[in-house]
């Protein structure tokens, strides 16, 4: 019996121990919890930021529609066509996607 409260209170003190280290590694992200853990490289993060690099023109979009959409075979008459849309109306619409861009430069 007094082995089994020996192990018991071992098993409690590690549980409390247990619990104190990871407090303690929460305390190195310097109360950051919601921040990403990859330091900004994902691919979210890559893409939104490299489409706020694209011009609002139809020839800058349609040709970041062929390079987005490398795994289909159809993609250049559909960009192409989008562009060939968006020189007459200047709304891009996303041949893929279906999202509408609108005042964009006839270029």
């Amino acid at each position: 019996m007094k082995s089994l409260a020996v192990i018991l209170s071992i098993a409690l003190s590690g549980a409390v121990w247990s619990i104190d280290i990871t407090t303690a590694s929460a305390t190195r992200m310097d109360g950051k919890c919601c921040q990403s853990s990859d330091g900004g490289r994902s691919y979210r993060y890559r893409m939104s930021v490299l489409r706020a690099q694209i011009p609002r023109s139809c020839s800058a979009y349609a040709a970041s529609c062929i390079r987005f959409s490398s795994s289909r075979p159809d993609r250049v008459p559909m960009c192409t066509a989008a562009k060939a849309q968006c020189m007459q109306s200047g709304t891009y619409i996303g041949p893929y996607s279906g999202r509408w861009f609108t005042e964009m430069q006839k270029i």
